[in-house]
């Protein structure tokens, strides 16, 4: 149990309920510069003016709100401070998948309930812009919504947004590689392509098949291959990856995209020359998409602990929403 004594872990959030087939939520951050956004109808209206854009976080596999990851908070007292608060806020989005509850959803499912969190911004709290953030599998997300916007999909349009902010995008595949035999891997791909051939995409798969840290909650068979099966829907930034694929997933993009990996990233192998790779994906972009503000975050681990290199990212993140106008 956290300490009450300890004001750092003591800070105010807005749950804001919208529409959705799961009953989804959002955690907007209030700070003493900045009213949260006013409810849509009825209530207590804001003493001060609510930021006019959102910031959407969304956290990695096993994450949830609110303060999903540390710098989730620096980010935002960062956009309060900027602008007196009245330009952004930052929420943090509740997914169905949160949690130890990533192993029996999808990209899909995450997008869907996404979409719904965009148009409660846009319709119902009258926000002008809204902005991705990615962390982690956050950064899948993201890049699976920008190829799914303006289509129909799951019921619903999924609407535009503004712009995207990847921190952390790492390989899944890559990352488990780390950890086990390149045999044991194959083994575990293998049986869960298998059983989805034979109509078994949402059983759970073996737990002696799964890394030590997968076994807490069940995976699909889906999911897994998902995740670190070659060309899985999860497989959007390994090192591997064949030129055409890259040119597919970056030359799609619409909106401009901030790229952040984290500079001592524990989930990176050693020899992925990350520098290297950023290049590369900012190159496959259409010109003026992928921002010059790009680069690795100096000192941080893959969740950002270190305070200074909290207040790096959180400085690229308020300058490139600045630049978006």
């Amino acid at each position: 149990m956290a300490d009450s004594s300890n004001n750092n872990d003591i800070f105010p959030v807005t749950v804001h309920r919208y529409p959705g087939t799961r009953k989804p939520c959002a955690f907007e951050h209030t700070t003493t510069t900045a009213s949260p956004s006013p409810p849509p109808t009825g209530g207590a209206q804001a003493q001060t003016q609510a930021p006019r854009n959102a910031l959407v976080f969304i956290g990695g596999l096993g994450d949830g709100p609110p303060a999903a990851v540390p710098y989730a908070r620096a980010i935002a007292a960062k956009l309060a401070a900027a602008g007196g608060g009245s330009t952004y806020s930052l929420f943090e989005a509740r997914l169905s998948t949160a949690f130890t509850a990533f192993g029996y959803g999808s990209l899909a499912q995450d997008v869907a309930e996404l979409a719904a969190l965009v148009a409660y911004l846009r319709a119902s709290l009258k926000k002008e812009r809204v902005v991705l953030l990615g962390h982690s599998t956050g950064c899948q997300d993201c890049l699976a919504y920008a190829a799914a916007s303006g289509s129909d999909g799951s019921g619903g349009v999924v609407g535009d947004v503004d712009g995207f902010i990847l921190q952390g995008p790492v390989s899944d595949r890559e990352a488990v590689a780390m950890d086990v035999s390149a045999a044991d891997l194959a083994r575990s791909a293998e049986c869960a392509a298998a059983m989805i051939a034979r109509g078994g995409k949402d059983d759970a798969m073996p737990r002696d098949l799964l890394p030590e840290g997968f076994r807490a909650a069940p995976v699909t068979a889906y999911r897994w291959f998902s995740l670190v099966g070659v060309g899985g829907d999860d497989d959007f930034f390994s090192s591997d990856l064949p030129d055409d694929k890259v040119a597919a997933i970056w030359g799609g993009l619409r909106q401009p995209v901030l790229i952040a990996p984290s500079a001592e990233d524990e989930f990176v192998a050693g020899h992925i020359d990350v520098p290297q790779l950023v290049d590369k994906w900012k190159k496959a972009c259409a010109p003026g998409i992928a921002s010059d503000l790009s680069g690795l975050i100096p000192g941080a681990n893959h969740s950002v602990d270190s305070p200074d290199a909290q207040e790096w990212l959180a400085d690229r993140v308020v300058r490139f929403l600045a630049a978006l106008g």
